[in-house]
């Protein structure tokens, strides 16, 4: 039986971003979702566009908020779906089929259920086992995840102290409490949006300072161990770039970028 989903949207002055994402939305083959639209109260036509499109929304709403995931839990609360997803403006779904393909697919089944993305020059995949200290050194992909609606009945919704990576406190909350079965689809759910803010250095900054925080907090005592854990797995990565296979594998992609294919 195909679970009904509640896909939310948060956007804020990107009517652009924000069209694609609801042409994306609406074109797709499988059609088991409401869509939730919240805007934190948009200046630049997004208002419009949602108006424009209303009788498509289970919910919607535009009115200032207190960031982005202050604008998720607002999503949250008006959800009803068994599973979650939040595909932010600017983000859209690899295909019109890509949702059917990605719930049909047979692993779908967990408690959260993480997919891989897309980007404008290059794709990012993700493993399919994860381990406590891998969420210190990445997150996983918040665009291309469909979590159980009872996950957040339990855990509550986004931690609002935080404001940059909050998404990324939340997946760690949910590994460490063991409440929770995580599963890897190996699937490009999602082509995400990396232009914004995202890349400004002034945002990475801050986003590091925020990580620490996140880390040091819910991390404890384990801290220090989950770092060492890390560093090993650096040394063990730089031994095998400096050996014999590892730079003759570098050589040979090197060479190839230089040779054309002939026809």
């Amino acid at each position: 039986m195909s679970p009904f989903l509640s896909i939310i949207t948060i956007n804020y002055n990107n009517a652009a971003g924000l069209q694609q994402t609801i042409d994306s939305v609406l074109s797709q083959t499988y059609t088991d979702f409401e869509y939730i639209i919240i805007d934190g109260g948009s200046t630049d036509g997004s208002a419009e566009i949602i108006t424009h499109h209303k009788k498509q929304f289970s919910y919607w709403i535009s009115e200032p908020d207190d960031g982005i995931f202050n604008a998720m839990n607002k999503g949250i609360d008006k959800a009803r779906g068994t599973y979650l997803q939040f595909l932010n403006s600017g983000d859209v779904f690899t295909s019109p089929s890509a949702l059917q393909d990605f719930v049909n697919h047979p692993h779908f089944t967990g408690d959260i259920i993480y997919g891989d993305y897309k980007f404008e020059d290059g794709e990012k995949v993700y493993p399919d086992q994860l381990y406590p200290a891998y969420f210190m050194k990445t997150s996983l992909p918040h665009q291309s995840t469909l979590f159980k609606k009872t996950v957040f009945d339990r855990m509550g919704g986004y931690d609002e102290r935080y404001k940059i990576a909050s998404d990324r406190a939340f997946y760690i909350q949910c590994f460490l409490s063991a409440q929770f079965t995580f599963t890897h689809i190996p699937y490009f759910l999602v082509l995400f949006d990396l232009a914004g803010v995202s890349n400004d250095a002034s945002f990475l900054i801050a986003k590091e300072k925020e990580d620490e925080l996140i880390f040091r907090s819910l991390y404890g005592k384990e801290y220090d161990k989950h770092q060492k854990v890390l560093a090993l797995e650096e040394q063990q990565k730089q031994r095998k770039k400096n050996s014999f296979f590892g730079i003759a594998n570098r050589i040979l992609r090197k060479i190839k970028s230089y040779v054309k294919p002939t026809r």
